[in-house]
């Protein structure tokens, strides 16, 4: 539905989580799906390279401008123009999107001719943009008209069930003849894993095991990079008692070890359990465990 109209769209994630790949999805969707895509990092260019590459310039506009040079609303122009950390942009730059998109019309560098262009915009950060706005650092008027669908992609920690089907795109992707199978113990260690880069940390994690690997073998645990190939203490089981105490035993290593991987995170335990946070918290108060806290935010 989203793709379909030209409303505006404000993606927001942390960096790794995939915030291009949507918006290019939203552009294979739409009818302008033949047209243009075309992408730029705001907060890699300092305000007098950004207003050229957004708007163009004309020769002799400053030194260095040679020749005239079309700026990507033009190169866009009929398809998308997808703007990444739009929140990077200084006051003078959002200044100058603002009017743009109010009336379509903006003018190159050094030059006094209108120029106009079809375009759908796309913007992305991985800084809340209603937060810059109440912290001052983003124009509210730009916001609101940015922000007219959100979309928020959560961190690859909080989607667990997506790790599996991700290596497998990536083992297809950058693996050299017959894709390898993976161990069991290396999902395992995937699927339990911290990811603050997100989704392009897991992708390299993915190319750097298939370059370690043997050919021809089963991915192991010992090509994994050193942070994820650390062999953690696991409690031991008691070796004799009634069958309860063991059991219950065995639960609470269980319980401990998955909100340490969770970061004390209550929801995202429960769910790698599989039980409802009402009986995680039940199983907590039997065992005399304490919830960290969450560090997640």
């Amino acid at each position: 539905r989203i793709a379909l109209t030209d409303v505006l769209v404000y993606i927001y994630g942390l960096s790794g989580t995939g915030k291009e790949l949507i918006a290019r999805a939203i552009h294979a969707a739409s009818e302008r799906r033949d047209k243009p895509f075309v992408s730029v990092n705001c907060g890699a260019l300092p305000t007098n390279l950004l207003a050229s590459e957004l708007f163009g310039h004309v020769k002799g506009a400053f030194t260095g401008a040679v020749r005239n040079r079309p700026g990507l609303f033009r190169l866009a122009d009929t398809g998308t123009l997808f703007l990444d950390e739009v929140t990077d942009m200084d006051p003078e730059m959002q200044s100058h999107l603002l009017r743009v998109l109010q009336d379509g019309s903006f003018c190159p560098i050094g030059g006094s001719e209108q120029q106009s262009a079809d375009v759908r915009v796309l913007s992305a950060s991985n800084r809340d943009m209603a937060l810059e706005v109440t912290a001052g650092r983003f124009r509210e008027d730009l916001f609101y008209r940015l922000n007219v669908v959100r979309i928020d992609i959560p961190p690859l920690g909080e989607r667990p069930e997506d790790i599996p089907l991700l290596v497998d795109h990536f083992v297809k992707q950058y693996a050299t003849g017959d894709p390898p199978k993976l161990s069991r113990d290396v999902m395992d260690r995937l699927i339990s894993a911290q990811w603050p880069g997100n989704v392009r940390e897991l992708e390299n994690e993915v190319q750097r095991m298939l370059v370690m690997s043997t050919p021809g073998e089963p991915l192991q645990l010992e090509d994994l990079s050193p942070r994820l190939n650390k062999t953690k203490r696991r409690e031991s089981l008691p070796g004799t008692g009634a069958l309860k105490d063991r059991v219950d035993h065995f639960e609470r290593a269980i319980i401990a070890q998955t909100l340490e991987q969770c970061g004390g995170n209550a929801t995202l335990a429960a769910k790698r359990l599989g039980i409802s946070r009402a009986g995680l918290y039940k199983k907590l108060e039997k065992h005399q465990l304490h919830r960290q806290p969450s560090t997640s935010g």
